[in-house]
């Protein structure tokens, strides 16, 4: 009983300590969790700020380069799987191994309850004998009480037959008495005859009497000594029952001897073995916690990085968007104040000149005066919004004149799809005639015989030129169109009429 009671309470102990880590780590992995939901929120808005950044305002190097980024991010993406399924893999095989602890608990638990069941069974058993004794006690009580019952009765009895000898003697007294009377003559022979008929019908009366109650008395024995035998028998039987269960007690206590030494044997074997399985998990669940904590903490740490990465990035690129606004900004009101028509995109800068229709003459790169007026009134404009800010001014690493074509060439649709050795020569020749265009500009204000303006020098140090055909500026839908007239109602030829003056800006400066 006290060996059960120490191992009940010693794995009780053990179940409460096994509960209270996996409640702690339970905590644990609640507050990392959380932590990782909001950087992971915080990640998400950032990444719909920067996706509407590179959409519709990033220049292309600036895009590309974010490819180049994402790219290393994939990367790194893939080495956190595949840590984070031999994670999983770890933690499975950690559940095997609660699963064979709980295994040896219910083995524990098994030894216990057979040894309280033997236990049980015998104090039943006990109970029982207790009850059997009582039995026996009973019947010996009711035996003795029928024996002294039976030996009044034989007492009786014999008194019963003293009285009726007694009485017989009398009579025979009395008959004696009258013969002699009569035979002394002291009597008539009737009268004689009389008495001794009346002595005889008196004696045999109260013989009669006598043995009719000693009949009583017999029939009251019978009846006692058939009760006895009754009784007798009923005391063997419960006597032989309970050499019965005598029997049974005791090789129950033997079988309880045996099973408290097996179930020792078993439940110390058991505990041995559950102290060693107890201390290996421990070991490994500390390593395993230690290495979740590392991987925890440097994905932490490599996320927290990117962030702090994407959150420079997009300090930056807000910046830019600041400076390029202020630039537009400038443009706008100067080209404005100059009387200069001109689109400006006010997120990123780039102006489109409108030369109305003083544009370039079919498959022509020759400035046109009117188209002169222009540049001599727009550039120092622009010039001085770049250039005459010192917080743009350092920032910009590139201006460019980007030069367009028509997209027909000799009477039709200028196909850039097309592997068509006529139509790869017309697109050649527009792209050609886009960058002479642009060419035709950057020269006419290279010499400084035809413009001046403050900053120009700085800026023409930036400059650089190139030929787009029509390829940027439209989308064409049709490209099944027989003649180029018939294009250009479908199309808005006139898109590609134009001149894009772009800068670009260095986010590491």
């Amino acid at each position: 009983m006290g060996l059960s009671t120490i191992f009940l309470l010693l794995y009780v102990t053990s179940s409460l300590r096994t509960g209270t880590d996996a409640l702690r780590g339970q905590v644990e992995n609640q507050k990392l969790s959380m932590k990782v939901e909001e950087l992971e929120n915080q990640l998400k808005m950032y990444e719909n700020v920067k996706n509407e950044y590179l959409a519709s305002q990033a220049p292309k190097d600036e895009v590309q380069e974010y490819e180049e980024l994402m790219d290393k991010l994939t990367l790194l993406q893939e080495d956190a799987k595949t840590e984070k399924e031999r994670l999983i893999q770890e933690a499975r095989e950690n559940g095997e191994k609660v699963k064979a602890l709980n295994k040896y608990q219910q083995m524990v638990r098994n030894v216990l309850n057979a040894n309280k069941m033997a236990k049980s069974k015998l104090i039943n058993r006990d109970d029982l004998i207790k009850e059997q004794d009582v039995e026996i006690e009973t019947q010996e009580t009711q035996i003795a009480d029928l024996n002294q019952d039976i030996q009044a009765k034989k007492q009786l009895i014999a008194q019963g037959e003293q009285k009726i000898a007694a009485t017989q003697a009398q009579l025979q007294k009395r008959l004696t008495e009258l013969r002699v009377a009569y035979k002394n003559n002291k009597l008539s022979k009737q009268l004689f005859e009389q008495k001794m008929a009346q002595a005889r019908a008196d004696g045999n009366q109260k013989v009669a009497q006598l043995n009719q109650v000693n009949a009583q008395y017999q029939m009251q024995l019978n009846r006692a000594n058939v009760q006895l035998g009754q009784v007798q028998g009923e005391l063997s039987k419960t006597q032989g029952l309970l050499a019965q269960k005598e029997d049974e007690a005791t090789h129950l206590a033997g079988a309880l001897s045996r099973t408290k030494a097996e179930a020792g044997a078993k439940i110390a074997g058991l505990q041995q073995g559950f102290a060693e399985e107890k201390a290996a998990m421990a070991a490994g669940f500390g390593k395993e916690k230690a290495a979740l904590a590392a991987g925890f903490g440097k994905e932490k740490a490599a996320l927290q990085g990117a962030l702090n990465e994407t959150q420079g990035q997009l300090a930056k690129a807000r910046a830019e968007i600041e400076a390029r606004k202020s630039v537009a900004g400038e443009i706008q009101k100067g080209f404005a104040k100059a009387g200069i028509k001109a689109d400006i995109d006010m997120q990123t800068g780039d102006v489109v000149l409108d030369f109305g229709q003083a544009y370039f003459d079919s498959d022509s790169d020759r400035l046109k005066h009117e188209m002169k007026g222009v540049l001599e009134k727009a550039m120092p404009i622009y010039s001085r919004s770049l250039f005459g800010n010192p917080k743009v001014s350092d920032k910009i690493s590139a201006v460019e004149i980007i030069g367009f074509a028509s997209p027909t060439y000799q009477g039709r649709f200028v196909d850039p799809h097309s592997s068509k050795p006529a139509d790869k020569a017309a697109l050649k020749y527009n792209m050609d005639l886009s960058y002479r265009r642009a060419n035709s500009i950057f020269s006419y204000m290279l010499d400084e015989g035809n413009m001046r303006f403050e900053h120009q020098r700085e800026l023409l140090a930036l400059m650089k030129v190139s030929g787009r055909s029509f390829l940027e500026v439209m989308k064409v839908q049709n490209r099944n169109v027989a003649t180029a007239a018939e294009f250009c109602k479908q199309n808005d030829c006139k898109k590609a009429q134009r001149v894009i003056i772009r800068f670009n800006m260095d986010q590491k400066k």
